[in-house]
């Protein structure tokens, strides 16, 4: 059974040969974890992880985004970022929103809009046949279409809520021109991808720790329409929809299932709502769940030992009948113990299900 198979056995109530595995982290710990085993690059860590995933994207061939002393970059919105220096780490800050402060909907059609011109999607080529025993997913980053993580950091996410209540006219405007572009952008690239990539992901955060962040009428008006033009070409070419959001999303299952996500991560199981248990009898045969491995207090702060009893915990819950994808609870974070990382695929890639 080859990775891809792998996935998508688990996608249909099946059980896989074993847990498909899901790999996620910042920059930082990944150029240490490839440091550790002395690794060039990261399709061979993830090879050695036994990773089941791999992600695709258009070659990015616009403006330099990145200033030549690397401590600031923009990305392809006009986002501003600084490189914060925090003990022996760094990494990347948002600091500067170019729309912040704007309300006149008028202003939005002098900005500066990316556009599939700065894209190769031609690229696309020689990472599908590179990959295509893996499940391919569409990239974390510009090639994931994602609705109100984008607006926030257009406008700020101190100001997201304010605008959104006292200036709707100019917020649905914006909304519309970030759907726009991501329509024409995920449609280009399931097009040139003639029906090679298995998952896109939509990637948006509507949970804290204490529950929703969005209520059902932003669902219904902002949301559920975004999630339709971003999901439609894919959809209509075999692909399957996997959703991201963090936080207390319980109470949105049923709207995600009725979107046609098939998958949802991360599964922050500390947060409200998302206890394993729950989840599993609950919503276990209608959504795969990926992720759920305790990122903070785990991975980052516990010992091999309290990972490897971690993992055996989890997937005695999650893993019976299939519907279940391990990994991190949240992008791996650069001060994460590497034993702790291996630890935790190494306990995985062992574990059987108890016998009843």
């Amino acid at each position: 059974m080859n990775h891809k198979e792998r996935v998508l056995k688990t996608l249909n109530n099946d059980v896989p040969d074993r847990v498909p595995f899901f790999y996620w982290d910042v920059p930082e710990f990944g150029e240490k974890m490839m440091s550790f085993f002395g690794f060039t690059n990261r399709d061979q860590l993830l090879e050695h992880l036994d990773v089941d995933f791999r992600w695709v994207e258009p070659k990015y061939v616009g403006p330099q985004l990145i200033d030549e002393n690397n401590k600031r970059k923009k990305d392809i919105w006009g986002v501003g970022y600084s490189r914060i220096n925090k003990g022996e780490f760094s990494y990347w800050q948002a600091t500067d929103f170019p729309l912040e402060g704007v309300t006149d909907p008028a202003a939005l059609d002098d900005f500066n809009w990316p556009g599939n011109q700065l894209f190769d999607f031609n690229s696309l080529e020689a990472q599908l046949e590179k990959y295509k025993d893996y499940a391919i997913m569409t990239a974390p980053g510009y090639s994931s279409p994602g609705l109100f993580r984008i607006v926030q950091r257009l406008i700020g996410r101190e100001s997201f809520m304010e605008i959104m209540m006292s200036h709707p006219k100019f917020f649905r405007t914006l909304c519309d021109r970030v759907i726009e572009f991501y329509k024409a952008f995920i449609d280009e690239f399931f097009e040139v991808s003639k029906g090679r990539i298995d998952f896109i992901r939509v990637a948006d955060d509507f949970g804290s720790q204490t529950g929703l962040t969005i209520g059902q009428d932003h669902w219904e008006n902002y949301i559920r329409p975004s999630i339709n033009a971003f999901t439609s070409k894919p959809k209509a070419m075999g692909a399957h929809f996997y959703m991201h959001s963090c936080g207390g999303v319980r109470k949105l299952l049923p709207n995600f299932i009725s979107a046609g996500a098939e998958v949802l991560d991360p599964i922050q199981t500390r947060a409200v709502g998302m206890n394993p248990e729950g989840l599993k009898k609950d919503y276990g045969k209608l959504i795969t769940f990926c992720g759920a491995m305790d990122e903070e207090l785990l991975l980052r702060k516990g010992t091999p030992q309290q990972v490897k009893e971690g993992v055996k915990n989890l997937l005695d819950v999650m893993a019976p009948g299939g519907r279940f994808i391990l990994g991190p609870s949240h992008k791996i974070k650069v001060e994460t113990p590497v034993e702790n990382v291996i630890a935790m695929y190494e306990t995985a890639r062992d574990w059987k299900a108890k016998e009843n």
